[in-house]
């Protein structure tokens, strides 16, 4: 039930970045020529990120360091944006909060379907590994 969970948290997240990139293209037509790369580079990674997220709701302990990843991300951007929002960046805010809501629902889920997992099958895999590889020598 808890990995059920986890997945419907995991998949609202990925919905959210769906739902930011699409929101996204009106930054991309009206940024000035100095900033179109930036926000494309955005607007790219909300993509990404929707993937990554439904990858993780899927399976949650396949991929070694990914949640890590993904929380430091969210993390990083919901603290950096509530430092700027000193200097009255424009959005930071938004950014800071809507970051800080995923952070914490992506280690729910990471909890709830024990991604941390997915350290001890990647250690299981190696050691298969190496012993086969030594059958080989």
């Amino acid at each position: 039930m808890a990995v059920k969970i986890a997945r419907w948290i995991m998949l609202f997240c990925a919905l959210s970045a769906i739902v930011a990139f699409i929101s996204g293209f009106e930054n991309v037509v009206t940024a000035s020529i100095n900033h179109k790369i930036v926000e494309l580079w955005r607007l790219l990674g909300f993509i990404v990120f929707a993937g990554i997220l439904t990858l993780l709701a899927f399976n949650p302990t396949r991929y070694t360091g990914i949640w890590e990843l993904v929380i430091f991300h969210k993390l990083g951007m919901a603290v950096f944006a509530l430092v700027l929002v000193r200097d009255n960046a424009e959005g930071a805010g938004f950014i800071g909060l809507i970051d800080g809501i995923l952070a914490i629902l992506i280690i729910i889920s990471y909890f709830l379907s024990k991604g941390y997992a997915s350290w001890g099958s990647s250690r299981k895999g190696r050691t298969t590994q190496v012993k086969s590889n030594q059958t080989f020598l």
